[in-house]
């Protein structure tokens, strides 16, 4: 009886096919597997490309000129060599090719720029990084223009160390930086020294940053600042960014544990227009890191690799590196994770209590007012117990800060240092990653230009406060 039991139940077992056939066309054998979702070749670089041209469509709004000449917009393309930025280029190409064809002989973009920062300071030129990261990094710049070459759009190779030129500004020509001691609570606006190379006021920068978390978040918004000024320099009213949903994804838990919040709608959004003349579209937003390697494999569309400081390290070196871990891990085990959190992070709105002055000078994105004391009120920056010993150590070398800190400062009048508290122009987060730095540091141009503007500002509204209440001058009279 148990021998007969035993081969019944065997017999009622069914086995999962060893192949599945594609459900998109429902002919074809499967080779794709995509969460759930199993493809043939041909169908899933349809519904890939399918899905980059509905984000494109939704995502490219025309201006009226624009609509009145027949002609579309001037956008730049943030490419930095990955398999990301590679898919983007060849799918905007085949798009802005395509489109004349399809829809009233209109190109959905009258000029396309390509532009590449290279990182390889990081890496080199003795700095503390490349001990890090294990690796020494060559120039990607002829790499990528080789890349590019294919398709004859116009190509614009910078360094991410000359951030420090004067050029890189609003204005084109502001020629002071910012020298910063978070110890001594001072900050000085000095002239550019020329003998200080643009590589060694970037090193110095990060070199004195001592966590890996705020290295990370400072070269990050330095290259899309840098990014942004170029866009607006060329007269492109459009950056495209190849952030895909895995990145996306790992951005919006890490970006929510280092304190960005308040601006992470504006960070992870498929399309933004907070820097007003220049708008950052990701069309790249839907697509999983896997799809993307599997269709540049199946197009043969070749990359390049480039490191970044946490390259190689274990996954708790830094915030980004952890989430990054934790994540593609779960999402080996549950496929739909990085979709999930994707989606649900694209459901986020701005705050309504957003105000367009209110800028971050480092980082660009708003900050919320008052944010310095909700930090001291909620924030625990040391154990209690060592709280005394730390303040009593301070107090003991301040004075020889502050005595070496002005005779070392080349330039010593008043009008060298700022009305306004350095502070509170930054955000939360930004905030928290100066309070890493070992010694004094050089901000770039642009920082100082966004104090400089701020203390104008303050004077404005000053000056608007009390203008019932000044003597006119003779002539007015």
């Amino acid at each position: 009886m148990c021998s007969v039991q035993e081969t019944s139940l065997e017999l009622n077992v069914k086995t999962k096919p060893a192949t599945k056939d594609c459900i998109k066309c429902k002919t074809a054998k499967a080779t794709v597997l995509i969460r759930h979702s199993t493809y043939c070749n041909k169908c899933f670089q349809h519904v890939f490309v399918g899905k980059f041209r509905k984000n494109v469509e939704k995502s490219r709004i025309l201006s009226n000129s624009a609509k009145l000449n027949g002609y579309g917009e001037k956008v730049m393309i943030g490419f930095s060599g990955g398999p990301s930025s590679r898919t983007m280029l060849q799918l905007i190409n085949e798009y802005n090719e395509a489109r004349p064809h399809e829809i009233s002989k209109k190109c959905a973009y009258t000029e396309i720029i390509v532009c590449h920062i290279d990182e390889s300071v990081l890496f080199n030129n003795g700095s503390t990084l490349s001990t890090n990261s294990k690796c020494s990094q060559e120039s990607t710049i002829l790499q990528v223009e080789k890349i590019v070459q294919k398709y004859n759009y116009p190509f614009i190779g910078l360094y991410l160390q000359d951030i420090f030129n004067p050029e890189v500004t609003k204005s084109g020509c502001y020629s002071k930086v910012l020298e910063l001691a978070v110890d001594d609570a001072k900050m000085l606006q000095l002239e550019e020294d020329p003998a200080i190379s643009s590589t060694e006021k970037l090193l110095n920068l990060l070199n004195n940053i001592s966590k890996l978390t705020a290295k990370e978040d400072f070269v990050w918004y330095l290259k899309l600042c840098y990014l942004i000024f170029t866009a607006r320099k060329n007269g492109c009213k459009r950056l495209l960014l190849g952030d895909c949903s895995s990145r996306l994804s790992i951005k919006i838990i890490s970006q929510t544990s280092k304190g960005r919040g308040f601006s992470l709608p504006l960070e992870t959004s498929g399309e933004i227009d907070w820097f007003e003349d220049v708008i950052i579209t990701r069309p790249m937003k839907d697509m999983l890191s896997k799809e993307i390697g599997i269709y540049n494999q199946l197009t043969g569309l070749d990359s390049i690799y480039v490191p970044s400081i946490t390259s190689m390290m274990h996954p708790k070196a830094s915030i980004e590196r952890l989430t990054e871990d934790f994540i593609l891990r779960l999402d080996k085990e549950f496929p739909s994770t990085v979709s999930t959190i994707a989606r649900t992070g694209a459901k986020l709105t701005p705050s309504d209590s957003i105000v367009k002055e209110n800028r971050c000078i480092v980082c660009l994105m708003p900050y919320q007012e008052n944010n310095k004391i909700w930090q001291k009120r909620i924030t625990v920056m040391m154990v209690p117990s060592l709280q005394k010993s730390e303040e009593c150590n301070r107090q003991q070398s301040s004075s020889n800060k502050a005595t070496s800190y002005y005779d070392n400062c080349k330039s010593s009048n008043d009008e060298s240092t700022t009305n306004v508290e350095f502070m509170d122009l930054l955000c939360y987060a930004c905030r928290v990653n100066l309070n890493v730095i070992n010694q004094r540091i050089i901000l770039p141009p642009y920082v100082a230009e966004g104090v400089e503007d701020k203390k104008s500002n303050n004077r404005k509204q000053m000056k608007k406060q009390i203008e019932n209440y000044l003597l006119c001058d003779d002539d007015d009279l």
